[in-house]
Protein backbone atom coordinates (compact mmCIF):
# COMPACT_ATOMS: atom_id res chain seq x y z
CA UNK A 1 0.00 0.00 0.00
CA UNK A 2 1.47 3.34 -0.97
CA UNK A 3 2.08 6.01 1.63
CA UNK A 4 -0.44 8.26 -0.14
CA UNK A 5 -3.18 5.61 0.06
CA UNK A 6 -2.34 4.87 3.68
CA UNK A 7 -2.54 8.57 4.58
CA UNK A 8 -5.93 8.75 2.87
CA UNK A 9 -7.08 5.73 4.89
CA UNK A 10 -5.86 7.46 8.07
CA UNK A 11 -7.83 10.60 7.12
CA UNK A 12 -10.97 8.58 6.35
CA UNK A 13 -10.56 6.71 9.64
CA UNK A 14 -10.41 10.03 11.48
CA UNK A 15 -13.60 11.03 9.66
CA UNK A 16 -15.15 7.72 10.77
CA UNK A 17 -14.11 8.34 14.38
CA UNK A 18 -15.87 11.69 14.09
CA UNK A 19 -19.08 10.17 12.70
CA UNK A 20 -19.18 7.22 15.09
CA UNK A 21 -18.06 9.45 17.96
CA UNK A 22 -20.96 11.81 17.31
CA UNK A 23 -23.45 8.93 17.15
CA UNK A 24 -21.96 7.47 20.33
CA UNK A 25 -22.26 10.82 22.08
CA UNK A 26 -25.89 11.10 20.95
CA UNK A 27 -26.55 7.62 22.34
CA UNK A 28 -24.66 8.21 25.58
CA UNK A 29 -26.34 11.54 26.33
CA UNK A 30 -29.74 10.46 25.02
CA UNK A 31 -30.01 13.57 22.85
CA UNK A 32 -31.59 14.09 19.47
CA UNK A 33 -29.21 13.64 16.52
CA UNK A 34 -29.03 16.41 13.95
CA UNK A 35 -30.08 14.78 10.68
CA UNK A 36 -30.47 17.88 8.54
CA UNK A 37 -34.09 17.14 7.74
CA UNK A 38 -33.19 13.84 6.10
CA UNK A 39 -34.58 10.72 7.74
CA UNK A 40 -34.95 10.08 11.44
CA UNK A 41 -31.70 9.22 13.18
CA UNK A 42 -33.38 8.80 16.56
CA UNK A 43 -35.81 6.13 15.39
CA UNK A 44 -32.98 4.25 13.69
CA UNK A 45 -30.69 4.50 16.72
CA UNK A 46 -33.39 3.37 19.12
CA UNK A 47 -34.59 0.42 17.03
CA UNK A 48 -34.03 -3.21 17.96
CA UNK A 49 -31.40 -3.39 15.19
CA UNK A 50 -29.25 -0.71 16.85
CA UNK A 51 -27.96 -3.15 19.50
CA UNK A 52 -25.88 -6.31 19.54
CA UNK A 53 -25.93 -8.19 22.83
CA UNK A 54 -27.18 -4.99 24.46
CA UNK A 55 -24.30 -2.89 23.08
CA UNK A 56 -25.13 0.04 20.82
CA UNK A 57 -23.79 -0.35 17.28
CA UNK A 58 -22.67 3.29 17.54
CA UNK A 59 -20.16 2.24 20.22
CA UNK A 60 -19.06 -0.73 18.13
CA UNK A 61 -18.59 1.57 15.15
CA UNK A 62 -16.45 3.91 17.22
CA UNK A 63 -14.33 0.98 18.38
CA UNK A 64 -13.98 -0.25 14.78
CA UNK A 65 -12.81 3.15 13.53
CA UNK A 66 -10.34 3.60 16.42
CA UNK A 67 -8.89 0.17 15.66
CA UNK A 68 -8.76 0.95 11.94
CA UNK A 69 -7.02 4.26 12.67
CA UNK A 70 -4.46 2.62 14.97
CA UNK A 71 -3.57 -0.07 12.43
CA UNK A 72 -3.36 2.43 9.56
CA UNK A 73 -1.07 4.72 11.59
CA UNK A 74 1.06 1.71 12.48
CA UNK A 75 1.25 0.88 8.78
CA UNK A 76 2.53 4.39 8.02
CA UNK A 77 5.28 4.12 10.62
CA UNK A 78 6.30 0.46 10.26
CA UNK A 79 9.24 -0.73 8.19
CA UNK A 80 8.08 -1.99 4.80
CA UNK A 81 8.91 -5.60 5.67
CA UNK A 82 6.39 -5.50 8.54
CA UNK A 83 3.47 -3.92 6.68
CA UNK A 84 1.90 -7.09 5.29
CA UNK A 85 -0.11 -7.97 8.39
CA UNK A 86 -1.26 -4.38 8.92
CA UNK A 87 -2.40 -4.03 5.31
CA UNK A 88 -4.34 -7.26 5.69
CA UNK A 89 -5.76 -6.04 9.01
CA UNK A 90 -6.88 -2.70 7.51
CA UNK A 91 -8.65 -4.54 4.71
CA UNK A 92 -10.21 -7.10 7.07
CA UNK A 93 -11.44 -4.54 9.58
CA UNK A 94 -12.85 -2.26 6.88
CA UNK A 95 -14.48 -5.15 4.99
CA UNK A 96 -16.06 -6.48 8.18
CA UNK A 97 -17.36 -3.03 9.06
CA UNK A 98 -18.65 -2.39 5.54
CA UNK A 99 -20.43 -5.74 5.42
CA UNK A 100 -22.13 -5.20 8.77
CA UNK A 101 -22.94 -1.61 7.84
CA UNK A 102 -24.52 -2.84 4.58
CA UNK A 103 -26.78 -5.07 6.67
CA UNK A 104 -27.69 -2.14 8.92
CA UNK A 105 -28.40 0.08 5.92
CA UNK A 106 -30.63 -2.65 4.50
CA UNK A 107 -32.55 -2.81 7.79
CA UNK A 108 -32.93 0.97 7.84
CA UNK A 109 -34.38 1.17 4.33
CA UNK A 110 -36.41 -2.03 4.04
CA UNK A 111 -37.40 -2.97 7.60
CA UNK A 112 -37.52 0.33 9.48
CA UNK A 113 -38.44 2.32 6.36
CA UNK A 114 -36.32 5.18 7.65
CA UNK A 115 -32.78 6.42 7.15
CA UNK A 116 -29.97 7.83 9.27
CA UNK A 117 -27.69 9.97 7.07
CA UNK A 118 -24.84 9.60 9.57
CA UNK A 119 -25.07 5.81 9.31
CA UNK A 120 -25.13 5.95 5.51
CA UNK A 121 -22.10 8.27 5.53
CA UNK A 122 -20.26 5.77 7.74
CA UNK A 123 -21.21 2.93 5.39
CA UNK A 124 -19.90 4.82 2.35
CA UNK A 125 -16.73 5.71 4.27
CA UNK A 126 -16.09 2.05 5.10
CA UNK A 127 -16.69 0.98 1.51
CA UNK A 128 -14.17 3.57 0.28
CA UNK A 129 -11.58 2.43 2.85
CA UNK A 130 -12.15 -1.19 1.81
CA UNK A 131 -11.69 -0.34 -1.87
CA UNK A 132 -8.53 1.65 -1.12
CA UNK A 133 -7.05 -1.25 0.87
CA UNK A 134 -8.00 -3.94 -1.68
CA UNK A 135 -5.17 -3.49 -4.23
CA UNK A 136 -2.53 -4.03 -1.54
CA UNK A 137 -4.19 -7.31 -0.59
CA UNK A 138 -4.56 -8.49 -4.17
CA UNK A 139 -0.90 -7.82 -4.90
CA UNK A 140 0.40 -9.69 -1.84
CA UNK A 141 2.69 -12.61 -2.67
CA UNK A 142 1.38 -16.04 -1.86
CA UNK A 143 2.96 -17.51 1.25
CA UNK A 144 5.50 -20.26 0.75
CA UNK A 145 4.49 -23.48 2.43
CA UNK A 146 7.00 -26.26 2.90
CA UNK A 147 5.72 -29.80 2.93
Amino acid sequence: MSERVCRLIVALSVLGVGIAGYLSWVKLTDTEAVCGGIGNCSSVQSSQYAYIFGISVAYLGLLLYILLLAVAVYNLRAPEAQRGWSELAVFGIAMTGATFSAYLTYTEVFLLKDICPWCVASFINLVVITLLAMPAILSMPEPEIEI
